[in-house]
């Protein structure tokens, strides 16, 4: 194969393209817009678990006892004037909560076991550790499939709060769910924790819920965080039109500018259609595509314009088609090497982690789409209206030379 027939074939790339970025314009007319994360649409965000409590503990003598969770262990570090001893409860050595009384009780705690029946294998953290004992009871709650909580309970719990969002994080068995609420005039982030707090401490009661993260950003910080990350992006793509005008020839840079818009709306597109959540991720997200998809557009156009220099008299639509198979083979060995370390990510990871690589594993596969489809079949059109001067070219190789 000699060459790729980019130009050949470039109303099926465009009206792909467009096709794409028409159906999310109709998803995000049917949601009336995106699915704004905390940072860019203010409100609460809580992650918590629902787990059964196991054990409840407390100190009362005169040294000072901290539980803490370590990799996964309880830890208990006792405090005093000798010194600071720490003690490990291994759930493969204590299985249950039963023989983890046992060993808490040998190190002078006070234990109330609440269910037998559980394993310590999934010792739940969060907000509440380090806990300091003293004299009243802390619960010790364990993650466990015999506690089913589905996201429809979650959702129930919380309809009297307005405009609650309630997803699944991870395994649903282990009862992690990711809650964002939005704000109401002149709330604070203690009225909304407290609301939430209450709202699920009725419905499952108040000892089960373990909070693991929680965020709260008013509308004023949001406002100006989205008016931020759009100069962002916009400073970008300004600077990459000037580098690549100044590198190359005006019909380059805009085709670069209109291949690096395309993958942004091809990317603005999958997440209204499958509702993925826009935040600051998503702007690392697009950056990074960004400056990935244009890499690789200027390779090929650098291609290009070698081809120019050599072949003086050649058609320049076959120059075009023929750069782009000279540098399909290192388009695909690079995206399958990156997509080889982000797809895993996509698949295993949680949270921003998880939602940064689905969008990061997207725009590869967008930007080498349009990096090898779309900016060349731009270029055959931009040639016409400013021509590509091949002996001016080849003037500015040999004063480079010299």
């Amino acid at each position: 194969m000699k060459k790729v027939p980019v130009i050949k074939y470039r109303f099926v790339s465009f009206s792909a393209s467009l096709a794409f970025i028409a159906i999310g314009v109709v998803f995000a007319i049917i949601f009336k817009g995106f699915n704004a994360g905390i940072d860019f649409g203010s409100g609460y965000s809580e992650k918590i678990q629902i787990a059964p409590v196991g054990l409840y503990v407390s100190y009362q003598g005169d040294d000072d006892y901290v539980l803490n969770v370590s990799s996964g262990t309880l830890v208990l570090d006792k405090r005093n004037a000798n010194g600071v001893e720490s003690v490990s409860f291994p759930a493969s050595r204590y299985p249950d909560t039963t023989s983890l009384a046992a060993a808490l009780e040998a190190e002078g705690l006070s234990v109330r076991v609440a269910d037998p029946s559980l394993s310590t294998a999934k010792v739940v953290s969060g907000f509440s550790f380090p806990k300091t004992l003293d004299g009243s009871f802390e619960s010790i709650n364990f993650a466990t499939e015999s506690r089913d909580v589905s996201i429809e309970m979650l959702r129930s719990a919380l309809e009297g709060l307005g405009n609650v969002n309630v997803q699944v994080v991870g395994n649903p068995s282990d009862g992690v769910f990711q809650i964002r609420l939005a704000t109401r005039q002149g709330d604070t982030q203690k009225d909304m924790e407290s609301r939430v707090s209450l709202a699920l401490s009725e419905a499952f009661g108040e000892d089960e819920v373990v909070v693991m993260q929680s965020d709260f950003v008013g509308p004023k910080f949001s406002s100006q965080l989205l008016i931020s990350s759009i100069k962002a992006i916009l400073i970008a793509i300004v600077l990459i039109l000037v580098y690549i005008t100044i590198r190359f020839r005006v019909a380059y840079a805009i085709s670069s500018i209109i291949a690096l818009f395309h993958d942004v709306l091809c990317m603005l597109s999958l997440m209204l259609i499958f509702r993925l959540e826009v935040s600051t991720t998503t702007i690392a997200a697009v950056l990074t595509i960004i400056g990935y998809s244009l890499n690789n557009t200027i390779v090929i156009f650098d291609r290009i314009r070698e081809r120019i220099r050599l072949e003086k008299n050649a058609d320049v639509d076959d120059i075009i088609e023929e750069s782009v198979r000279m540098s399909l083979t290192r388009t695909i060995i690079t995206s399958l090497t990156t997509l080889f370390a982000i797809v895993p990510l996509a698949f295993f990871a949680t949270g921003d982690i998880k939602l940064f690589a689905i969008n990061l594993t997207w725009g590869i596969l967008v930007g080498g789409y349009s990096s090898n489809f779309i900016a060349p079949a731009l270029l055959h059109y931009f040639h016409k209206i400013w021509p590509i001067n091949i002996e001016k070219e080849k003037e500015e190789e040999y004063s480079l030379v010299d």
